[in-house]
């Protein structure tokens, strides 16, 4: 199980992930912006943070790069459906600036929960004999 914040602005893809994730066991802590992602990370300190690229207020881009600075070991995954740019090029942005995994919207959400496992058991390292 992990502690997850997942910062997106669109209602029914926020809802729709939420219930994925609770499902799997998770706990889910949500945020509409990355604005109220900041302020959340002022008070918990998730494993994962699930975000967004383009958002009103505060980009992901932004927050990622906040996060980074913040919270160095945090694991983060990007997701966009794109916006300007072809999504894609929003992902590997992401990543250049510290995202672990890039999803493009639609999201698969097998693929989704299986890289929040690897992302997990990267954390806990080698286990010991």
């Amino acid at each position: 199980m992990a502690k997850i914040l997942l910062v997106e602005d669109d209602d029914l893809v926020r809802d729709m992930l939420i219930q994925v994730l609770m499902r799997a066991h998770h706990q889910v802590e949500s945020a509409r912006n990355g604005d109220e992602a900041t302020e959340i990370l002022k008070k918990i300190h998730p494993d994962i943070m699930i975000t967004d690229i383009i958002m009103p207020k505060k980009s992901g881009i932004t927050l990622i790069s906040e996060v980074r600075q913040m919270h160095p070991h945090m694991e983060i995954i990007a997701i966009s459906g794109g916006g300007r740019l072809d999504p894609i090029g929003y992902l590997d942005l992401s990543e250049s600036l510290g995202a672990s995994v890039s999803f493009e919207k639609p999201i698969d959400k097998s693929a989704l929960l299986m890289a929040i496992d690897l992302l997990l058991h990267s954390q806990k390292g080698p286990s010991s004999a």
